[in-house]
């Protein structure tokens, strides 16, 4: 990864006025730099406490938004050094870890901060995913991410690679329910074959929860003080600054973003993406909302999502595995209500209805029960509920993950395997992003997954593999 220009870069503790050239490879055949040396805890720690050589060197990017949350998970462990282009933003999280240097410039911190930190949370745009982790890798640093992984196909198939070639690092996706108890009893329940096979799916979500239908601003705006903008669009192609795009604003813009189906499709597709074998949809197709400002229009806003959409991806057999159709849904909408639920209950507010010829299975978004305790097992409730009355939960057959963070903490420190690394969150990237395609180009697209192509609009492709900006390489 390079960047055409090198922004000035301030860090509380070791300023400098270099602006420095390409991350410095000095230390990148230096093996076990990820890898800490433990010490036991009754050694330096005394009884109850965490020995400083017990605790994860994290360093950060991108952390006066959802990258606060990560950090605060991962608070009891050492945080030694924070990156944000955005310091006014980003301010009151430096406050919480007072001892971690910080930095504007990633360059800057990877250059200054290599042979400090073990582990890296990448909690930026989706733009800049990619050429994160793909630097954090060559870095030899253990991963945690947040989806989607890659802000393109060819990104996510790159990525995927990449960290399949570096199998000693420990890698993990911010799918939060990923592996969670709710989750995986809605696996067993679906694998236990008790509705038969699958043939239709219905995801909805509540989201979006960021200002949609919009046209790109004419007017230039001043970044916040301090702020290099040209380093936040990054590979993307250059916008003027402009508080449409940040702070927190970025998600609903395809320059930046991915839409509402990949900001949230993976907080679902976990719990049955390799179960239902969901690897290569045929077709993808959408639709949106054609509102903006209240006012009907025949062409939506084309470089921002709409308030309201639906995703289809089509799949052919797969395997054992019949035809299944998956449907999404978000901004409010929900799938046609099935007959079979007592008209007393409402569907919930985001969820999930896996439909077979046998019967139906209606979950919470991120799996289980969202009746509590009036109806249904802890996978779900299964439709109609007369024909199931009395069916038991299967049996618990698959690892639970309850702690999220702290499972990718402990893996970084053991080198086992987390319940959703970065490469299993590439698959389920690809499949949300050609959702988010079908969005944009407003297409129904034939999709060759062997050959990453769309095959019957080829306009479409130039957003699979989009170029990235002058000076900027993966």
């Amino acid at each position: 990864m390079s960047a055409s220009k090198r922004s000035s870069s301030n860090h509380s503790k070791n300023p400098h006025n270099s602006a420095g050239g390409r991350v410095s490879r000095r230390n990148l055949l230096a093996a076990g730099l990820a890898a800490p040396i433990i010490v036991p805890r009754f050694v330096l720690g005394g009884p109850g406490n965490q020995a400083p050589s017990e605790r994860l060197r994290i360093a950060g990017v991108g952390v006066g938004g959802m990258g606060q949350n990560y950090l605060g998970e991962c608070r009891h462990e050492n945080i030694v050094a924070l990156c944000d282009l955005d310091h006014n933003l980003a301010g009151k999280v430096f406050k919480r870890f007072p001892r971690a240097t910080t930095y504007h410039d990633y360059r800057k911190m990877f250059e200054k901060e290599a042979d400090n930190f073990d582990a890296l949370i990448i909690a930026t745009p989706d733009h800049t995913h990619a050429v994160l982790v793909t630097e954090a890798i060559r870095l030899n640093k253990h991963i945690y991410c947040a989806k989607p992984i890659t802000h393109s196909i060819a990104e996510a198939r790159k990525v995927r690679q990449a960290v399949l070639d570096a199998p000693h690092l420990v890698t993990k996706s911010s799918v939060q329910s990923s592996g969670c108890e709710p989750s995986r009893s809605t696996t067993e329940l679906v694998t236990s074959g008790v509705i038969g096979p699958i043939r239709e799916l219905h995801i909805w979500c509540n989201h979006p929860a960021y200002p949609c239908s919009l046209v790109r601003p004419t007017e230039e705006q001043t970044p916040p003080p301090g702020m290099d903008w040209d380093l936040w669009i990054g590979p993307a192609p250059y916008r003027p600054y402009h508080s449409a795009y940040h702070p927190s604003n970025w998600r609903t813009w395809w320059d930046f973003g991915s839409g509402t189906v990949g900001d949230m499709a993976c907080h679902t597709l976990h719990a049955y993406f390799k179960e239902l074998k969901l690897g290569a949809p045929t077709t993808v197709y959408a639709r949106s909302s054609i509102r903006h400002k209240g006012f009907f229009q025949f062409v939506s806003t084309p470089e921002c999502q709409s308030h309201a959409n639906t995703v289809t991806w089509q799949f052919g057999a797969r395997d054992d595995l019949p035809p299944l159709t998956v449907h999404w849904y978000d901004g409010g909408m929900k799938p046609h209500r099935p007959l079979e639920l007592d008209n007393s209950v409402q569907l919930p507010d985001t969820g999930l209805l896996f439909v077979s010829e046998q019967g139906k299975l209606l979950t919470g978004y991120a799996g289980g029960n969202p009746f509590g305790r009036s109806r249904g097992i802890a996978g779900g409730l299964l439709l109609p509920e007369k024909k199931f009355r009395g069916f038991q939960q299967p049996d618990k057959t698959m690892y639970r993950c309850n702690d999220h963070y702290g499972e990718w903490i402990k893996a970084c420190k053991t080198g086992t395997r987390t319940v959703c690394p970065i490469e299993f969150g590439c698959e389920m990237t690809e499949m949300a992003l050609l959702g988010a395609l079908a969005l944009r180009t407003k297409r129904v697209l034939a999709w060759d997954a062997e050959a990453m192509r769309v095959t019957n609009h080829a306009d479409a492709n130039r957003f699979v593999d989009p170029p990235y900006r002058d000076g900027w390489t993966l």
